[in-house]
């Protein structure tokens, strides 16, 4: 459902519940970028899409963790610059690809095991941890999202794993 003069969709009232009560990491694809090639930064109805996300968050009370981890491209950076601000730039989201990979070793399983503490690691109380990266379809267990899409996912700890908890399309 599209908000009202936002111009963004507006989750069902159950995720907007559960992401106020917290708990949750969610793994966002960038905006729209300006160009497909290269690493271009955010198209203008990319920045303003991903503004409308962050201020549709404030007003809905959602806590998130700050700063929030992006991968090192510019769309991803641009994203959550114009989002939440406040913005860290995390190597291992430029690597999903690594999540899945059997036995890797040198600077994949870095990558891995870095990805795997930040999918399992439960946020502080009433908070979500945010990420912002690309298209993933965490090993086809979920169909990858388009620009702005979401996917919420439990963390149950370290060494504990972590589940899709569901997606949506902003």
């Amino acid at each position: 459902m599209n908000m009202t003069g936002t111009g963004i969709n507006q989750p069902p009232a159950e995720m907007v519940n559960q992401l106020q009560q917290g708990g949750y990491v969610l793994y966002f694809r960038h905006a729209q970028p300006a160009e497909t090639s290269g690493d271009p930064g955010l198209s203008a109805e990319g920045q303003e899409k991903a503004a409308l996300l962050g201020n549709w968050m404030r007003e809905q009370n959602i806590k998130l963790s700050l700063p929030v981890l992006t991968s090192p491209t510019h769309r991803t950076q641009e994203t959550g610059k114009a989002a939440f601000q406040s913005i860290r730039v995390e190597e291992a989201l430029a690597h999903m690809d690594t999540l899945f990979m059997e036995n890797p070793a040198g600077e994949a399983m870095v990558m891995k095991t870095r990805l795997v503490s930040l999918l399992e690691s439960i946020p502080s109380e009433s908070t979500n941890t945010v990420l912002v990266a690309h298209s993933f379809s965490f090993n086809n267990q979920i169909k990858a999202r388009p620009y702005l899409g979401l996917i919420l996912l439990k963390p149950k700890g370290e060494g504990q794993g972590y589940e899709i908890a569901d997606a949506f399309d902003f």
